[in-house]
């Protein structure tokens, strides 16, 4: 499986906290080309610059993606399958459990 990095809005982080999932709606995905480091840390700054352009801020999530490099990301999206958050400009990295602390940070 390849990565995938999932733009979303703050606000969306706090669905994710309360129910646990998000709606395809609610993100946009971009799969890494391949499972190499730089292929992923690209996706992860496209994603970034999606997330920065559309909500002002930059907030992304790492996921797998389905069928691999090329492959897509679709429908919802569970916590369980969220790997890693990302946020900001330098994309700093937080653990799953680290969600509500993201969330309190992005509110101040």
């Amino acid at each position: 499986m390849s990565r995938a990095y999932l733009a979303v809005e703050p606000a969306a982080l706090r669905r994710l906290a309360d129910e646990g999932s998000l709606p395809a709606d609610a993100y946009e995905g971009v799969v890494a080309a391949s499972d190499d480091e730089q292929d992923e840390y690209d996706a992860m700054a496209v994603a970034g610059e999606i997330a920065e352009e559309r909500w002002g801020t930059v907030v992304v999530l790492a996921t797998e993606a389905l069928g691999g490099p090329g492959g897509e990301v679709s429908g919802p999206l569970a916590l369980r399958d969220v790997e890693a958050i990302h946020v900001g400009e330098e994309l700093a990295w937080y653990a799953t459990q680290e969600l509500d602390d993201v969330i309190t940070a992005l509110a101040t």
